[in-house]
């Protein structure tokens, strides 16, 4: 009887994480960078290619999805000659684009953030862009979706939203 309760015990066990790893099914983490920060991702994203252009403006990725309308950009570079505090410099970086929307004080999952909506122009076409300011020591962190989709908004929501630090 002992043994079949142990037995049943670690069924529900090996079922449960099972179904962990199910939910987990499709997705990858990411990391920003060389960032303290990952986001989870579709596994079918890949990454890019970065023009010398892209990396002069310190890009450090394109990530890109073959079967939705949802691609981000990453950057990540040092604070210095920007403004220190998180709040000021997304400002200030929200006032060179089309802004509709500006947050400067929010938080995802405990981490401080700052975003904003804007319409920026790619090759003779506007796009809406929800860029996501984060901090990480003396760098800032930017990662920028590019909502060209009917679901591209709840696309990017979902990512910003697993939004987490790892450690180094």
């Amino acid at each position: 009887m002992k043994r079949k309760i142990i037995a049943l015990a670690l069924c529900v066990a090996l079922m449960a994480l099972c179904a962990a790893v199910a939910e987990k099914a499709g997705t990858k983490v990411y990391r920003l960078g060389t960032s303290v920060y990952t986001v989870e991702i579709p596994e079918s994203y890949v990454e890019g290619e970065l023009t010398e252009e892209d990396i002069a403006d310190d890009q450090v990725a394109y990530m890109q999805s073959p079967d939705s309308l949802l691609d981000f950009d990453v950057y990540q570079f040092s604070k210095e000659g920007c403004q220190e505090k998180l709040a000021d410099y997304a400002a200030a970086e929200a006032e060179e684009y089309n802004t509709t929307e500006i947050v400067t004080d929010g938080n995802v999952n405990g981490i401080d953030a700052a975003w904003y909506r804007a319409t920026e122009t790619y090759e003779g076409v506007d796009y809406t862009t929800l860029t996501y300011v984060l901090e990480d020591g003396d760098q800032y962190v930017e990662i920028a979706f590019w909502l060209d989709g009917e679901n591209a908004d709840q696309e990017a929501q979902a990512i910003i939203n697993t939004l987490t630090f790892v450690t180094r």
